[in-house]
């Protein structure tokens, strides 16, 4: 799994608190942001869907090996309404079946290439990202 990390006063949260999945708990515009940055690349994404800990994205490849895009703050409760620098965190998840463990398949690559599309889609925005292997 991939953990790319910044922080940005940029995909602050629209709706009140009272509308997040949990208080401090933001993603939503920066998940739709990410799809949309992602789409500009060839790589198709679902709408986001919301989890308790943030929002995910959805990218069935060509194999159809399935990866989850998950992101949230690391917030506060109210945080997100201050206008100031929040930290946001994107992981990626490949969903490994049975029979590609037997296989002895892994999703390296595709981690790989995915990871550096958000960190390009996120340098171009002039946001600088810190990518670690989780």
């Amino acid at each position: 799994m991939w953990r790319i990390e910044f922080s940005s006063s940029e995909f602050l949260p629209l709706l009140p608190e009272q509308c997040q999945g949990n208080p401090g708990v933001y993603g939503f515009e920066l998940a739709w942001w990410l799809a949309q940055a992602l789409a500009a690349r060839g790589v198709v994404t679902s709408y986001p869907l919301g989890e308790d800990w943030g929002w995910l994205i959805e990218h069935i490849d060509l194999q159809e090996s399935e990866f989850t895009i998950g992101c949230a703050s690391m917030a506060e409760d109210g945080e997100g309404y201050a206008g100031k620098e929040v930290a946001w965190s994107i992981f990626i998840r490949p969903h490994t079946t049975l029979k590609q463990r037997l296989k002895g398949q892994t999703h390296k690559q595709e981690v790989e290439r995915l990871g550096q599309h958000v960190i390009a889609s996120l340098q171009q925005r002039g946001i600088a990202p810190v990518q670690s292997k989780a």
